[in-house]
This record gives C-alpha cells, sequence and structure tokens, in this order.
C-alpha cells in the first residue's frame, strides 16, 4: 500500500513538555500498559495502576507501582481511583474482545468522564487502526472480524473528542510482543498501516505524554520497517 507522507515527531527542532510526574494507567496489567508503566517508574514518574481483582499485579507489585482496585465498567469505582491522589496525566490501553468490547466503549467513557471531573487535563488514549473510520485499511476478513471491537473503540473516540481534555489518541495496528525498536513511527496519515511492537508503542505513549504538539491529534503508530498491508490471522 502507499505509505504517503509520514508525520514524525521528537527530532531536533521539538520542544518538549515539562514530564508528566504522576500518572494514572487503565489497563496496565500486562502488554502495552504494562510496558508503559515500566517505562515511567523507571525513570522516576510516580505511577499509578488501576486494577481488576481477579488480575495478575505480580509484575506491577516488582516495579513499585500504587495499585487502586475496580473495574472500567463500574463508573463510581473508576471515580474512586482518581480520590487515591492527584495525577498529572491518565493513560487508558484498554481493551475487550470481538464478543465482549464494552470496556473498548463503556469502559473508556468512564475514564473520560471521571478524568474531566477530577480536573486531571492530559490524557492520551490507545485505540486500533481500523477506528473512527479508518476500516478501509483493513483486509476485509480482518474488518468483518473485528467490527465490534472497531465500532466501540470508534464510540470512545468520539466521546473523547468531544470533552474539553487535552487529548492525544494513538492507533496501532498489528500489535505483537517485544522490546521497543526505536523506529515507532507517530503519522496523521490515516491511510497508513503497518506492526508495531508492544514495546515500541508503550514508547510512543510516553513520547506522546511529554510533547503538548501532540494534544488534540490522532496518529497511526507503526515501525517503520513493519508499514503494509496484515491480516490479524497471520
Amino acid at each position: 500500500m502507499r505509505v504517503g507522507t509520514l508525520a514524525l515527531l521528537f527530532c531536533c527542532g521539538v520542544v518538549m513538555n515539562a514530564l508528566a510526574t504522576d500518572v494514572l494507567i487503565f489497563g496496565a496489567t500486562r502488554n502495552t500498559g504494562f510496558e508503559t508503566a515500566k517505562i515511567l517508574a523507571e525513570r522516576g514518574d510516580t505511577v499509578t495502576a488501576f486494577v481488576r481483582e481477579t488480575s495478575d499485579i505480580a509484575a506491577l507489585e516488582a516495579l513499585g507501582v500504587t495499585l487502586v482496585t475496580g473495574d472500567a465498567l463500574d463508573a463510581a469505582s473508576v471515580s474512586a481511583a482518581f480520590h487515591e491522589r492527584s495525577y498529572d496525566a491518565v493513560v487508558s490501553t484498554l481493551g475487550g474482545s470481538v464478543r465482549n468490547p464494552a470496556v473498548d466503549s463503556q469502559g473508556n467513557i468512564n475514564v473520560f468522564a471521571s478524568t474531566k471531573g477530577a480536573g486531571v487535563q492530559r490524557i492520551v488514549l490507545v485505540t486500533a487502526i481500523g477506528a473512527g473510520g479508518t476500516d478501509g485499511v483493513l483486509q476485509e476478513g480482518t474488518r468483518r472480524f473485528l467490527r465490534p471491537v472497531i465500532d466501540a473503540k470508534t464510540q470512545a473516540e468520539n466521546d473523547l473528542m468531544t470533552r474539553d481534555l487535552s487529548w492525544t489518541i494513538l492507533r496501532p495496528g498489528q500489535l505483537p510482543e517485544g522490546p521497543a525498536t526505536g523506529k515507532g513511527l507517530l503519522s496523521e496519515d490515516q491511510t497508513l498501516m503497518g506492526r508495531i511492537t508492544m514495546g515500541e508503542l508503550a514508547a510512543l505513549i510516553v513520547q506522546s505524554l511529554d510533547d503538548d504538539t501532540t494534544i488534540g491529534k490522532i496518529f497511526h503508530t507503526v515501525d517503520s520497517d513493519m508499514t503494509g498491508s496484515f491480516s490479524s490471522f497471520d
């Protein structure tokens, strides 16, 4: 496919914002959310992870992050998480499944409402390529299979964009496990498709938190060596 012009950030001449120091993460128990918590904790930020009672929290405890317990689909418990301390920013990597996509929509919407209600301004949301009317870049079989999730993530994006928050939306393509590669791209080209490792996506989440030029923007996130059209079934 045609990649188009890539909007690359975080190079020479970009002025970085003061680093967020107190971050609340939804979806931090595994995958990209955990990798994000790890980067933030290792650089000295105060990290709080919102976890379910049934979550495996051993890895988060090893990082020394603060844990608050609740369910993203329970608005009251999401709101309660914001009473624990005053946060500088929120990250949501929440994700459901094709059989149960409610956390992608209502779970995230609960997070947005509580973020606004607590007076926290900065938020980074991770959805997926295919959301927001970009499903045409997906292969037909992938598009049909992921339709419930795509629709739920689109609902979340639409809700967030109506709120008076300093938001950034990142849409990864196929998301294999793996460490940061240093080759991640943030592109405003919404025809872009590809792969990005969970570790590299986490690095882009943190960079986005730190850079005010990403506020109010939606980025497709891929690895520069892994652009192109891929099936979820590969």
